[in-house]
């Protein structure tokens, strides 16, 4: 799934009850969401230990599976980050 240009990592600044609003790179965007989609991501804010979520940008669709729930410090994709590299030197 991340191997597509369109999806990203992005950034849970605010949930409503049929919408959030994320940030991405340096865009916040609101997302609409219908009830069925609201229901699915608060439950998924609930259960992940991070504010992060996958989302296409084209589509502006969010990506909030509660089968495997994901942490950031095991993506590939951050493990060399700045952050996790001076975690490393403590």
């Amino acid at each position: 799934m991340f191997f597509n240009k369109d999806l990203v990592l992005a950034s849970i600044k605010a949930v409503g009850e049929d919408h959030a609003i994320v940030q991405y790179q340096d865009k916040k965007v609101e997302v609409n969401l219908s009830s069925e989609e609201a229901k699915e991501f608060h439950q998924y804010v609930v259960h992940q230990e991070n504010m992060l979520v996958p989302m296409n940008i084209k589509t502006q669709k969010l990506f909030v599976d509660l089968e495997e729930p994901w942490y950031e410090q095991e993506l590939e994709e951050l493990k060399m980050s700045p952050y996790q590299k001076n975690k490393d030197l403590e």
